[in-house]
């Protein structure tokens, strides 16, 4: 669960423990997890790193008792390459680095998509090596792609609301 990745891009630290606390649930109840870890993200994994927002999130989400609030533990900052890992079930951060980041994931997909596909392409080789591999990387595509997916679930309304990108198509609808 990676949170807030575009509907509040203004937020405080304790805005950023409200939605923290809002995955964990989530993850909980709808995903399973008996445990969930939380994570913030940040540009290095020790306490100190960050500018002065992220540090007073960290402190905010550090003396939270997050166990018995929701049963979920909290792990410390992440960086960006853990956001597709197992590192948390949880990563959090404010609407604007959120929807950065989701947008250079979705970016950094397509280029390597593309750039597969071109290779599968190249020399008649590749061809029939293609032939191999590709019944075999089709669920990834299916995993990765945007269109799979279509939006994002917004937590912490009364009710279901599903909020996708302008440029979904009618597959991802």
């Amino acid at each position: 669960v990676f949170l807030d990745i575009g509907a509040n891009v203004e937020v405080r630290a304790q805005h950023l423990v409200q939605f923290a606390w809002l995955g964990a649930a989530f993850s909980k109840s709808v995903l399973g997890v008996e445990r969930p870890e939380v994570g913030l993200l940040s540009v290095g994994e020790e306490a100190g790193k960050g500018n002065a927002f992220v540090k007073q999130t960290f402190a905010a989400m550090q003396a939270m008792d997050w166990a018995s609030s929701c049963g979920a533990r909290f792990v410390g900052n992440v960086e960006g390459r853990d956001l597709m890992g197992e590192l948390t079930d949880v990563a959090v951060t404010d609407g604007f680095t959120g929807n950065v980041a989701l947008k250079a994931m979705e970016g950094t997909t397509k280029t390597v998509i593309k750039a597969l596909l071109e290779a599968f392409d190249a020399t008649p080789e590749a061809r029939t090596a293609a032939e191999s591999l590709l019944p075999a990387l089709l669920p990834l595509y299916a995993k990765f792609s945007p269109e799979t997916y279509g939006g994002a679930m917004l937590l912490g309304v009364d009710g279901v609301c599903i909020i996708s990108h302008g440029s979904s198509n009618a597959n991802a609808i």
